[in-house]
C-alpha cells in the first residue's frame, strides 16, 4: 500500500521554516511596526451591560454545483432565517435552482454559485425586515462590506445576468428599511482575507509619525494580523468607517454610482473569549446614528471605540463559547447548510422527476466516484 505519510512528513521537516511563516507569533524586522499597531489598535472588551433583550433574527445561506455528464453546471441554492416576533418563532425559507453550459468558464461558476445564494439571504433579509419589531437585531452571515463590491454586472458567452442588481436592490432597500424602524443589521464573518484594517492602521501611524516608511513592506491580511499580534486575548480592534475604497477601481468602479447613497459600513474585529478566532463586525453606519454614505467618505476615518459599544453588547450577548460564535447564526447555519446525501440523493432526484424523462440529469464520471463514496 502506498506510504504517503513518511514522504509528507520528510516535506513538512524540509519547509518547516517556511510553512510557519504566517502562523508565527513573532515579528520579522519588516513586520515590527505592524506588530506595535496591532497592539495599539487592540483594545479590552468592555463590560456587558445586560439590558433588555431585542428581538433577534438570523440569516444564512448554502449552494452547491455539480457537474453534469454533458459538461453543464447544475447549481442549487437555499437560504434560512429565523428569528422571534412578537412572541412567536419566525422561519422563513427560499432556493434557487439553475443549469449553465458547459463553456461558462469555472470562475465564472464560482462567482455564480456565490450570488445565487447572496441573492437569496439578501431577499430572505429584505421581505422580512418590514415585518420585524421595531429596534430588532438581524445578524446576516458574511462581510457586508467586502460583499457589496462583488456586485458589479455579470456576464458570460455574451449573456448578462441580473443577479447582482438583484441583490443590490434588496440590499439598499434592507438598509432603507433598517433606517426607518431602527433595525440594527449585524454582519458578522468569521474570517478576512483583505488588508484593509491593517492599512489603514498603517497609513495613521504614517500621519502621526510612528511609522517612516509610507507603505506597508507587503500586503499582510487582517485576520492574520490579528491571529499573530493580539496574544490571542480577549477584545475589538479600533473601528474604522469605509465608504469608497473598495469601489475605486476595476469592474468595482461602475457600481459606486448605485451604491454613493448606501450608508458608509462601520467594521471593526472582535475576539469574544481569550483563545478564540477573531470574528469581523460590519454595520452600516445608520444603525449607529451616522449619517455618512459611501459617497461620502473617500478616506477611511478610525471611529471612537465608545461608539460601537451597542454592537459589542449585541454580539457578546448572544456568544455561545468557542464552538458558538453567535447562537442564532449557528442554529441557522447547521439547519441551512446543504449536505451531501441531500443534494445527491433528494434534490438530484426531485428535480430529475420534475424535469421529465425526456432529459436526463446524469452526473459526470468523476462526481459520481467521488460522491458515490
Amino acid at each position: 500500500m502506498p506510504n504517503f505519510i513518511d514522504r509528507l512528513s520528510e516535506q513538512v521537516a524540509q519547509k518547516k521554516e517556511e510553512l510557519k511563516t504566517t502562523l508565527r507569533q513573532d515579528a520579522s524586522g519588516a513586520e515590527a511596526p505592524l506588530q506595535r499597531l496591532a497592539h495599539e489598535h487592540w483594545h479590552r472588551l468592555p463590560g456587558v451591560q445586560a439590558g433588555e433583550r431585542r428581538p433577534a433574527f438570523a440569516v444564512d445561506g448554502s449552494r452547491a454545483v455539480r457537474h453534469l455528464a454533458n459538461g453543464a453546471y447544475l447549481f442549487v441554492a437555499q437560504a434560512l432565517i429565523v428569528g422571534e416576533r412578537v412572541g412567536e418563532r419566525l422561519e422563513g425559507t427560499d432556493v434557487d435552482v439553475r443549469i449553465l453550459p458547459g463553456v461558462t468558464p469555472a470562475p465564472f461558476v464560482e462567482r455564480f454559485a456565490e450570488l445565487m445564494m447572496h441573492q437569496l439571504e439578501a431577499r430572505l433579509a429584505r421581505r422580512h425586515a418590514d415585518t420585524m419589531p421595531k429596534g430588532s437585531v438581524i445578524f446576516l452571515d458574511g462581510a457586508l462590506y467586502g460583499q457589496l463590491p462583488q456586485l458589479y454586472p455579470l456576464e458570460s458567452g455574451g449573456v448578462a445576468y441580473d443577479l447582482p442588481e438583484v441583490i443590490l436592490q434588496d440590499y439598499l432597500r434592507l438598509f432603507e428599511a433598517c433606517r426607518k424602524k431602527k433595525l440594527i443589521l449585524v454582519s458578522i464573518a468569521k474570517t478576512s482575507h483583505e488588508s484593509a484594517h491593517a492599512q489603514v492602521w498603517w497609513r495613521e501611524g504614517v500621519k502621526q509619525k510612528k511609522i517612516k516608511d509610507e507603505k506597508m513592506p507587503y500586503e499582510i491580511s487582517d485576520s492574520e494580523v490579528i491571529y499573530r499580534w493580539t496574544n490571542k486575548a480577549a477584545g475589538f480592534s479600533t473601528p474604522i468607517l469605509f465608504g469608497t475604497r473598495s469601489f475605486s477601481s476595476g469592474s468595482q468602479r461602475v457600481l459606486l454610482d448605485s451604491v454613493k447613497d448606501a450608508p458608509a459600513i462601520i467594521s471593526f474585529f472582535v475576539r469574544l473569549a481569550d483563545f478564540d478566532d477573531a470574528l469581523r463586525i460590519d454595520v452600516p453606519a445608520t444603525c449607529l446614528g451616522r449619517t455618512e454614505r459611501i459617497g461620502d467618505v473617500e478616506e477611511e476615518q478610525l471611529v471612537a471605540t465608545e461608539q460601537v459599544a451597542p454592537i459589542l453588547e449585541l454580539v457578546a450577548a448572544d456568544y455561545g463559547g468557542l464552538e458558538v460564535y453567535n447562537a442564532l447564526l449557528y442554529s441557522v447555519d447547521r439547519q441551512v447548510r446543504l449536505r451531501q446525501d441531500m443534494m445527491d440523493e433528494v434534490y438530484l432526484s426531485l428535480i430529475q422527476n420534475s424535469l421529465g424523462n425526456d432529459v436526463e440529469i446524469r452526473l459526470d464520471r468523476s462526481e459520481r466516484r467521488f460522491h458515490s463514496r
